[in-house]
């Protein structure tokens, strides 16, 4: 991980931030009890799994990355992918919903829709 005096530090912070306003937006949540150091109800915690895989797929950051800005360790964040990857398989609702977070979440970014 960068230091504070490296501008990718702020960009990562930036990227992860606006992934998890994203998901929490869509799930209804505050924003900062995806921030607390304990899971949480059920929907905060799935809001923090979506934004970390928003996180990874959209902005390509790395489970190093994603754990020291989602305050988490590694291996949950690799879980939170797994588990999310497995709801995407499974429903196409929740697919198409990923999509739309993932387009606006490029929208925003400054990025072409892909």
């Amino acid at each position: 991980m960068g230091n504070m005096h490296d501008p990718t530090f702020f960009i990562i912070a930036q990227r992860a931030n606006l992934a998890l306003f994203v998901a929490a937006q869509v799930y209804g949540v505050p924003p900062a009890e995806t921030r607390k150091p304990t899971r949480g109800r059920p929907r905060v915690a799935r809001a923090r799994q979506i934004a970390i895989h928003l996180a990874r797929n959209v902005f390509g950051l790395s489970k190093q990355q994603l754990a020291a800005e989602f305050r988490r360790d590694r291996s949950t964040v690799l879980h939170a992918c797994h588990v999310i990857d497995g709801m995407r398989e499974g429903s196409a609702e929740f697919d198409s919903t990923l999509r739309w977070m993932e387009g606006l979440l490029k929208r925003a970014a400054g990025r072409a829709e892909a």
